[in-house]
């Protein structure tokens, strides 16, 4: 088990260790699931089993969690509508066939939204890996949002021989604007919400999507506020070692800080270990917040005190193409504030 877990689970049984200030306010928040495959039989770095989805479903049900539409959630927060304690939204990536036949009968006996990503140019094109039109309008007929996940699923962040940025950044944007259009057409559902394939994305891409009237989903963890970025909204990724049940409560738990990235804004970076500003805005346990990156404690340290801001510095190196640094702090009732700063380096290659 990693160490940020560790201190998780440990402060879930031991909430006095480190008390939440009396005056935390419980603000608006929700969290959000992704998942991709729902079986035993595809690449276990994507894919959790029936069961376990099972397993996590009867828990947001046993400890009373409202499930909403993520159009409605997203809706709420940004225009300041309460959201009840313990709001969640289930999504999938991808649109495979396992959505289909394993998740959403669950779904729809248990009578909960959910969304699926659907990258419009694979629906369809291998009835044993991927769902069909049909499937997914069955399924919207049934209560899922129908969303963006692009045309043909690529990697956003890298070029074409001989592709100037104008050439690519348009690329982009018919990627995300093509897709959006033909699921209109074949389901009649328009959201505007975009999940980045691979999780990948840049200030620029984010640009975009803000001028082009979306909202993005990418896949670093943490729960969702007002004080989100909605170019660029968390969800708690689940497959292979992130599924078992002890891990997935103080991850269902968490709650989510106000606060926002000070420099760099950009998740891009060619370091192995960049450093990070982030400023707060709330009454937290800042000298009990922690960060990590693969399981390595972080340098945490004062830029202003007055302001809130803290820079976080990773004491190791970092050789992924993709990679996060998960903070936390200390909440009411042994629950745990979570925001993660996600980086990814294009110039190396995925896996």
């Amino acid at each position: 088990m990693s160490r940020l877990l560790r201190t998780l689970l440990l402060s879930a049984i031991l909430p006095w260790l480190l008390p939440a200030p009396e005056s935390m306010a419980q603000d608006s928040q929700a969290v959000v699931l992704q998942y991709h495959h729902i079986s035993s039989s595809t690449p276990r770095s994507t894919s959790v089993t029936a069961d376990e989805f099972r397993q996590h479903m009867e828990f947001l049900r046993d400890n009373k969690f409202t499930v909403l539409p993520l159009p409605d959630i997203i809706k709420a927060l940004k225009q300041g509508t309460p959201l009840p304690d313990k709001t969640a939204a289930i999504t999938f990536d991808d649109a495979y066939i396992s959505v289909y036949t394993a998740a959403f009968p669950l779904l729809r006996d248990l009578h909960w939204p959910f969304t699926v990503f659907v990258p419009s140019g694979l629906v369809g094109s291998n009835p044993k890996l991927y769902t069909s039109w049909a499937q997914l309008r069955e399924m919207g007929e049934a209560g899922a949002t129908l969303a963006n996940h692009s045309v043909t699923h690529p990697y956003l962040l890298e070029r074409k021989p001989d592709e100037d940025q104008a050439q690519w950044l348009q690329r982009i944007e018919h990627e995300i604007t093509d897709a959006e259009q033909k699921i209109l057409q074949e389901t009649g559902q328009s959201h505007r919400i975009h999940a980045y394939p691979y999780g990948e994305y840049s200030q620029q891409i984010e640009q975009m999507l803000a001028r082009l009237g979306y909202i993005g989903m990418g896949q670093q963890s943490g729960p969702i506020n007002a004080a989100s970025d909605f170019e660029a909204l968390p969800r708690f990724p689940f497959s292979g070692v992130y599924t078992p049940i002890r891990t997935f409560a103080p991850k269902m738990l968490s709650l989510a800080f106000n606060v926002s990235i000070v420099e760099p804004t950009d998740p891009v970076t060619s370091s192995k270990q960049p450093s990070v500003v982030l400023a707060f805005n709330g009454n937290y346990r800042f000298d009990a917040l922690a960060c990590f990156v693969n399981d390595h404690p972080m340098q945490v340290s004062v830029v202003d005190a007055a302001k809130q801001q803290y820079r976080v510095v990773s004491l190791a190196g970092n050789g992924g193409r993709r990679f996060r640094y998960n903070c936390t702090a200390p909440g009411r009732n042994g629950r745990y504030y979570w925001f993660t700063v996600p980086w990814v380096n294009p110039a190396l290659p995925d896996g």
